[in-house]
């Protein structure tokens, strides 16, 4: 055995049993020489994966590659999936778009406990170190890439590999010669307009003339990533400090507990309160931008993204929510149901019987303006534009609530309150997310 091929196998021996998953495998396979070595080592491994190809459709010759990808796993005996995703190129530039749809796919096809194996190795830690450092990341940022973390919704349990992270380029270049392998030559690596391409041909291949740039960077992500967790830590306690918990939708820790924080401590909260997540990290100009729309006058509404969430203000605490989808009530202005089961209601919102609530049959309306209702507990009816405001519910869900009549007659309002007519106490109003 060839001494790359069994320092290989080794690196992938120790990799998995370091990181087991309790489901199935995933290998992302796009037929390059990086995947394909990792293909041809766990094959050889008897270790049981499904090898799935992207068409992102950037590239002409993607359906010869697919079925390049498509011939290899049959003469292996491998399942194989091939996905076809749509590159928002708004969504980061053309190469962060089709790495988000790819990631995308990967998540839909993956079910609770499975496990992504990517080929990424100690070559590509060195481009995205220097490629992070070069925009101005921090120090989760420059931490590059993990050899494994979890992956899409944290309750799933799913998660991300790369057991070939500290394996060069060079050494899969001779485990592919050794083997006698083909893979694929995408012609867009040789496209110098790409920030990584630059790197990887014109810039590393000088600066590791003169130092080990693998072993520097490899040494550097791991004291940053040291140094992350340690952050991540403080902004875990720093949370806990500022009474974080789950809202109806989102999240929210006290305002005065936040506001009293230094600044550097406010954006590293926000740093992990995002990581806590399972978020992408925003750039530092949208957090500076966030911190100052937080602290404007008190009665403003500040609105701020950072990356797949919202930060809002509402009173005397501070939200994160997800993004609400557009919101134009209903055809024909109500939703029948009998109250017997989940009511699926507009925006991936829900409505459940309460214990108690009784069958019967319900009409489910939104606000138009100019309603009234009066509280079972109260003697006046009021507006239910003030009602909303003395419940507390947040301003950006006042049009969402929904209005529950048995007939003509308001019996509940979302789960705040019943009125006299209603049952004794409010259906159960929840985010599906």
């Amino acid at each position: 055995m060839t001494p790359p091929t069994e320092q290989l196998n080794e690196m992938l021996s120790r990799s998995l049993k370091r990181y087991p998953a309790s489901g199935r495998l995933w290998l992302g396979y796009s037929g390059g020489l990086d995947s394909s070595v990792l293909l041809y080592l766990l094959v050889d491994a008897q270790v049981p994966v499904t090898a799935v190809y992207i068409h992102h459709g950037l590239s002409p010759e993607a359906g010869a590659w697919q079925n390049h990808c498509q011939a290899v796993a049959a003469q292996l005996g491998v399942p194989f999936v091939a996905r076809h995703v749509q590159v928002d190129h708004g969504d980061g530039g053309m190469e962060q778009g089709a790495r988000n749809a790819r990631y995308r796919a990967f998540d839909q096809l993956m079910d609770a406990g499975d496990q992504l194996l990517l080929a990424h190795h100690s070559d590509d830690q060195a481009e995205t170190f220097l490629l992070r450092l070069l925009r101005g990341a921090g120090v989760r940022g420059l931490g590059a890439i993990p050899e494994h973390r979890a992956f899409g919704d944290r309750r799933t349990e799913k998660s991300l590999l790369r057991p070939l992270l500290k394996a060069t380029r060079s050494e899969l270049e001779s485990y592919a010669r050794d083997h006698r392998l083909t893979w694929i030559q995408d012609e867009s690596n040789t496209d110098l307009a790409i920030d990584r391409n630059y790197l990887r041909n014109r810039v590393l291949p000088i600066i590791s003339e003169r130092w080990p740039v693998q072993a520097r960077v490899e040494q550097a992500s791991e004291n940053l990533r040291e140094a992350a967790e340690l952050l991540q830590n403080l902004a875990n306690e720093d949370l806990q400090r500022c009474e974080y918990r789950q809202e109806l939708f989102g999240h929210s820790v006290d305002l005065g507990g936040f506001s009293s924080l230094t600044e550097a401590r406010r954006k590293n909260l926000l740093r992990g309160w995002l990581a806590h997540l399972g978020s992408r990290m925003p750039e530092a100009s949208h957090l500076v931008q966030a911190l100052q729309q937080v602290g404007a006058v008190d009665d403003a509404a500040p609105e701020v993204v950072l990356g797949e969430w919202v930060l809002r203000r509402y009173r005397d605490r501070l939200f994160l929510t997800p993004q609400l989808q557009p919101f134009h009530g209903i055809d024909g202005g109500e939703i029948k149901w009998d109250g017997s089961g989940e009511l699926n209601l507009p925006g991936s919102w829900g409505l459940l019987p309460s214990p108690g609530w009784p069958v019967a049959d319900y009409r489910v309306r939104f606000r138009v303006g100019g309603e009234r209702a009066k509280p079972r507990e109260r003697h006046h009816s009021q507006t239910l534009k003030k009602l909303l405001q003395e419940y507390g519910l947040p301003p950006w869900l006042r049009d969402r609530v929904p209005l529950v009549y048995r007939g003509e007659t308001l019996v509940s309002v979302g789960d705040l309150f019943v009125t006299g007519e209603g049952p004794p106490q409010p259906p159960i109003w929840r985010f599906l997310d």
